[in-house]
């Protein structure tokens, strides 16, 4: 092993800033000696680089495109000011657009308080009143400044702007850093499963109303609380009145959605109370609970079949069973059911749990073997899994992609080049003679390629969706 040089510290340092620039590694003084800095990596954000794209998706969708490029830009850089965003956002939208509306900085400004007002940016720490004097700097931010944003200068970004420069330079907020807030990004996310899980129980017009629900809730609660507050039905129906996107069908039917949406075994809206017309609260504990017994259930299915499935499903509902118990109550042979049973036991999907009892001291004890579902530590065990599948299938896909390289770049150019040509008005016929220039197991291959690429990707998103699901369940469960 070659000794470490003075070259390679400085690439470790290096290494450390990028990280740290980019909220993956956070440090602090030592325990042992304060004058000694200790880094630690953040895996929650290190994992969050996989939901970039979700971010940039649900940014678009809620307020545009400039929102969109602003948190791009963000992302890229890890840490940046306000003003440095919207400069470099206003370039970007500038090369895309002649339409001199979309890269105008005031606008920009605009988009960027919005994104603060809703917390899906929030400022860095910056350096204590005491930080001189220290061998290692802490960081602090106040609570109420986190997501106000200073006054920006958007004249000189304007002009600099005109004068196509490519840098900013010195600025007035230069020392007010921001990023992006993953914890913000997690509620929205998390919000998105629900919504979808209550239109799949009901329809596409109950997942309108909980979702208008949802809003509600994250004005008056804390988003990391088990339980929300309450909300009356009288103030439900104001929302729903007064929401210009809500359907006909919704404004119609209020309370009968909203009925169908508390009365159902899912818990997706639980009544607490009839002051108001009647009280209503989520219950994230009890919501996730369910939600990660509707995915282990899946997985059980998957790998061991509707049998197994069955006495699974059963030993979590009686939360202790015997053996013998198992088999006469789901109504499976005993062959079966003790095959099942141990394949279940083996993958840490059952525990077991033995029952001593002694009659007197010289009579022999007597044991019983009780099964029974530890969820927590299933859910930990499903959620170990996903992540292992989801790294599979990063690797089977940088693999596909990095061995047929040259053939898709090959592709890639001539569909270019034959896209170009037929707007320059091109015969039919010489294009299909351009378009022969790849052979038939060539474009056989890249479309099968194609394919694979495209469902490795909708199994990542869906193994995200999982370890979210399994994650909030954890989350919660260890506040109740």
């Amino acid at each position: 092993m070659p000794p470490f040089t003075l070259g390679h510290m400085s690439q470790v340092k290096k290494a450390l800033a990028i990280m740290i620039q980019h909220n993956l590694v956070k440090f602090e003084a030592s325990e042992r000696n304060n004058n000694i800095a200790e880094y630690s990596m953040i895996h929650h954000n290190v994992y969050c680089l996989l939901r970039y794209p979700k971010y940039l998706y649900m940014i678009k969708r809620i307020y545009g495109t400039s929102e969109e490029i602003l948190l791009e830009i963000l992302l890229n850089l890890g840490q940046a000011s306000a003003s440095n965003v919207i400069f470099q956002s206003a370039n970007r939208l500038k090369e895309a657009n002649d339409d001199s509306e979309f890269s105008d900085p005031a606008a920009l400004q605009q988009s960027f308080l919005k994104l603060a007002q809703d917390n899906f940016i929030i400022r860095c720490p910056k350096l204590a009143d005491n930080a001189n004097i220290q061998k290692v700097p802490t960081l602090e931010v106040e609570e109420k400044q986190k997501f106000t944003v200073p006054h920006l200068e958007i004249g000189p970004i304007a002009k600099l702007l005109k004068e196509n420069a490519t840098q900013l330079g010195e600025h007035g907020d230069s020392e007010v850093i921001w990023r992006v807030n993953h914890e913000r990004f997690d509620v929205e996310l998390r919000n998105v499963i629900l919504v979808n899980a209550a239109a799949r129980r009901v329809d596409a017009t109950a997942g309108e109303l909980y979702h208008l629900i949802l809003k509600l809730w994250r004005e008056c609660s804390n988003p990391d609380s088990p339980t929300t507050n309450a909300l009356s039905f009288n103030v439900i129906k104001d929302a729903v009145r007064k929401n210009e996107g809500s359907s006909p069908v919704l404004l119609e039917h209020f309370e009968q959605y909203l009925r169908v949406l508390y009365e159902d075994t899912s818990s997706l809206i639980m009544k607490v109370g009839d002051a108001g017309g009647g009280q209503f609260v989520l219950n994230y504990s009890t919501v996730f609970e369910n939600l990660a017994c509707a995915t282990l259930d899946s997985i059980v299915l998957e790998r061991f079949g509707s049998k197994a499935l069955r006495l699974f499903r059963l030993t979590r509902i009686q939360k202790f069973m015997e053996q013998d118990q198992m088999q006469n109550v789901a109504m499976i042979p005993a062959k079966e059911a003790k095959m099942f049973t141990y394949k279940l036991l083996e993958h840490n999907f059952l525990q077991i749990k033995e029952l001593k009892k002694g009659t007197s001291n010289f009579a022999p004890v007597k044991s019983f073997i009780l099964f029974h579902v530890d969820l927590p530590q299933v859910t930990r065990t499903a959620l170990e899994a996903s992540y292992k599948g989801l790294f599979n299938a990063m690797v089977r896909q940088m693999h596909d992609l990095t061995d047929n390289k040259r053939l898709l770049d090959k592709h890639a150019r001539l569909e270019t080049l034959l896209e170009t040509l037929r707007g320059e008005g091109l015969p039919e016929d010489e294009l299909a003679y351009l378009s022969d220039s790849m052979t038939a197991a060539e474009k056989s291959l890249v479309a099968t390629i194609h394919s694979m690429n495209d469902h490795l990707t909708l199994g990542q998103t869906q193994a995200d969706d999982t370890i979210l699901i399994l994650e909030s369940y954890l989350k919660f469960s260890s506040m109740t």
